[in-house]
């Protein structure tokens, strides 16, 4: 894949793709500075797992503002290069203008799980958050193994179960106690695209054996998001992922119970007005 053969268009919108390019997009790009710093500990645990090596080829799925994929083209260079996908066309401009002057990286608007991508091309495929959205995680993962050269490696970061990550099973069950929703019956159920479809272990090892993976790994990690001050937190975890969407048409008071709530229930995870809330993820490991 180069740049004169990118496609540069989204194919067969899906919700979730319209989700990334509106509401979901604009949030994002309005808190990226939270998001990225957020998750910087554990990033960094990802970049050391991938052992990227000078003169390799890398896909980032989901690359988002272009964090991982700019910091893969520094560790490929001069030879190798990153190609980051992303199906938001607001986030991946952040990601394009950051990467501005790198010659060894382009980024391509599009879904990973059904581009036709080159076969026998990339060195590595990885991901930080961004393989869970799949409509059809079969044939994605089959493309994508495709893709890959002989023993090739993919390394992804996906979450655990959302009753191990209080900064977004919290809010969800104050929420959906609040206007009476079951509140985890969309989040334990894999055929559902969303942060959670890979949770489950079994669910995941099954779904790359099926897609052709060998040398399959799941190794936990468990480190504290650091989400800033204590207001800051209460607002983000009302405005983002599962919690943001279930909040979104609830009425003022809905609302102004709900952070009263989280207030209360984040106390524990502050100090000196600085909330540090516990994760729960998966780096996944495994060969073509």
């Amino acid at each position: 894949m180069n740049k004169e053969s990118a496609i540069n268009e989204l194919e067969n919108i899906s919700s979730i793709q319209s989700y990334w390019n509106e509401e979901g997009g604009r949030k994002w790009v309005e808190n990226i500075h939270i998001i990225e710093s957020m998750i910087a500990p554990i990033s960094e645990i990802m970049i050391e797992r991938i052992s990227a090596r000078q003169g390799e080829k890398v896909l980032d799925i989901g690359c988002g503002g272009g964090i991982t994929s700019i910091r893969l083209a520094g560790l490929v260079a001069p030879i190798g290069n990153v190609v980051g996908i992303d199906v938001s066309e607001p986030i991946l401009q952040i990601a394009k203008n950051r990467a501005a002057t790198i010659d060894n990286i382009q980024f391509i608007l599009n879904d990973a799980g059904t581009i036709p991508l080159e076969p026998n091309t990339f060195d590595i495929i990885t991901s930080r958050f961004g393989i869970m959205f799949f409509d059809n995680p079969i044939l994605a993962f089959r493309n994508l193994h495709t893709s890959l050269i002989p023993n090739g490696r993919l390394i992804f970061m996906c979450w655990r179960k959302i009753h191990e990550n209080p900064l977004m099973n919290e809010p969800v069950k104050i929420i959906s106690e609040l206007l009476e929703l079951k509140d985890d019956a969309e989040y334990a159920d894999p055929t559902i695209p969303g942060p959670f479809s890979l949770s489950d272990p079994q669910h995941l090892t099954d779904l790359l054996e099926t897609a052709g993976f060998n040398n399959i790994k799941l190794q936990k990690v468990d480190e504290n998001l650091p989400l800033g001050k204590l207001e800051q937190a209460i607002s983000y975890s009302m405005k983002m992922g599962p919690a943001g969407k279930i909040l979104k048409d609830a009425t003022h008071q809905i609302k102004q119970e709900a952070s009263h709530a989280i207030r209360q229930a984040f106390k524990k995870y502050s100090k000196d007005n600085r909330v540090n809330v516990p994760s729960a993820t998966w780096i996944v490991s495994a060969t073509k």
